[in-house]
């Protein structure tokens, strides 16, 4: 048996690393490597096994013995507390049960239907910027990915609910935050903030839940609503009315934000690195020759794909997970008792020397040719084994489509004076916004 370092700090040690997490999570990662592949922290009567090898990412995803902990599937404060019980928030069968019914909703048949939808409002989106202007390119990206996911979602397009929704997610992710590493007893948001955020949802979603079945025999309307819907499993049974607003909701969320962010990392790193936007750029001209991206545009477009994935690993927007043991276990040659949580963090392992040439350097190029990681479980911005993202297809498509559709018409700079930083919630976003200049492109309007 290999023995775990454990830290157990005292009553303001515990104080100082919540609020140090706060401030900069990804700080305190770091800073814990130093004590090798393996950590516990004894926190408030848990123990915290922070882990920083795929090996043991590899064990741990791809194991039934974890599964999802309190964090998402407590109802009083964890993520079920706004998405029920939907993929992101449930275990064993009955996940399997929602997982199978939903499967079909994110086909790539299905999935590859949406593309034209991403595309045109991305145009509408770049079509109300202006030369020289500046815009917070966070909210930019977060009012576009939402309406996409909705109108994909529910085939309507739900501008007018942008706000009320994010507003509500925002309150999710601060939420969550909160309730990963204090005790119960810790002043929380306050309940009626909570409740009228879940409310907001609730109001969003069940009257396109209702219209449907007050019209009768449900129908395909090539949306994600209605393959939800129609769904059934063995034995001829269709999701309720709540399993269906929950899977929704997890689909608004997950749907918008990890592409937003995606997006945000990758205009910053563009921004900062103006010789692997010239490439981006050529590429974009070569291909489209000044004309709107379409699916078929993706397959004759390998850089923006590099681009995006390469993003993806400096800045994944899942940038960590957690899981609790069921029973006692080993995780590539350690013991882990049962009620263990144990912390899996994509953001490290994505930058690990051991795994990447040059780990902090941008450079696309290594995703060439089906290339990347040294270790399969070292690049894991989806997650891994059995409960890998349900809407990864989706997420990537959307990703190179919006990126190709704006940087064909803009060049995007960081504002002066603007300090960009990480901010660790549910995903890695940009803290206060991102702040950049929009510069049109010249060459686009050569070409069209």
């Amino acid at each position: 048996m290999q023995t775990i370092p454990t830290i157990k700090p005292g009553f303001f040690g515990r104080l100082k690393l919540i609020f140090d997490f706060e401030r900069d999570a990804i700080a305190v990662f770091d800073s814990l490597t130093q004590h090798g592949d393996i950590l516990c922290l004894e926190l408030f009567g848990t123990k915290q096994y922070v882990m920083f090898h795929p090996d043991m990412y590899h064990d741990v995803l791809v194991s039934n013995t974890f599964i999802k902990d309190g964090q998402y599937t407590s109802e009083r404060k964890g993520m079920a507390y706004f998405l029920g019980k939907g993929l992101l928030t449930s275990n064993d069968d009955f996940w399997r049960r929602q997982r199978k019914l939903a499967s079909p909703a994110f086909h790539t048949k299905r999935i590859d239907a949406y593309a034209e939808t991403m595309v045109n409002f991305s145009l509408q989106t770049v079509d109300a910027w202006r030369d020289n202007e500046i815009r917070d390119i966070d909210h930019e990206m977060m009012k576009l990915t939402l309406r996409i996911v909705t109108k994909t979602l529910f085939d309507t397009d739900m501008a007018d609910d942008a706000r009320r929704i994010g507003d509500a997610l925002m309150v999710l992710q601060y939420m969550f935050n909160d309730a990963d590493l204090l005790p119960d007893w810790w002043p929380k948001l306050k309940r009626k903030q909570r409740e009228a955020a879940r409310q907001d949802l609730d109001d969003v979603v069940y009257p396109m839940i209702n219209e449907r079945r007050s019209a009768g025999e449900i129908e395909d309307r090539g949306d994600l609503l209605s393959m939800l819907m129609l769904a059934e499993d063995e034995d001829g049974n269709r999701m309720s009315d709540k399993q269906v607003r929950d899977e929704s909701v997890t689909i608004i969320l997950a749907g918008h934000e990890t592409t937003a962010n995606a997006l945000n990392w990758t205009w910053y790193l563009l921004a900062q690195h103006p010789e692997i936007e010239a490439k981006l750029h050529e590429e974009l001209d070569t291909v489209l020759q000044g004309t709107p991206p379409t699916l078929a545009d993706l397959r004759r477009l390998p850089y923006t794909e590099m681009v995006v994935k390469e993003s993806m690993r400096l800045y994944p927007p899942a940038y960590g997970v957690s899981r609790i043991s069921t029973e006692d276990t080993n995780v590539a040659g350690y013991d882990i008792p049962k009620g263990s949580v144990v912390n899996v963090l994509s953001y490290s392992v994505q930058r690990d020397p051991r795994w990447w040439d040059e780990p902090e350097r941008f450079m696309p190029e290594r995703f060439a040719n089906g290339g990347g990681a040294k270790h399969r479980y070292a690049y894991i911005p989806f997650g891994g084994g059995p409960r890998v993202c349900i809407g990864q297809s989706f997420a990537m498509m959307e990703a190179c489509l919006l990126l190709a559709t704006i940087a064909q018409r803009y060049s995007l700079a960081l504002a002066p004076g603007k300090k960009v930083m990480t901010e660790t919630l549910i995903t890695l976003r940009p803290k206060n916004g991102l702040q950049m200049r929009l510069k049109e492109r010249e060459t686009i309007k050569v070409l069209a």
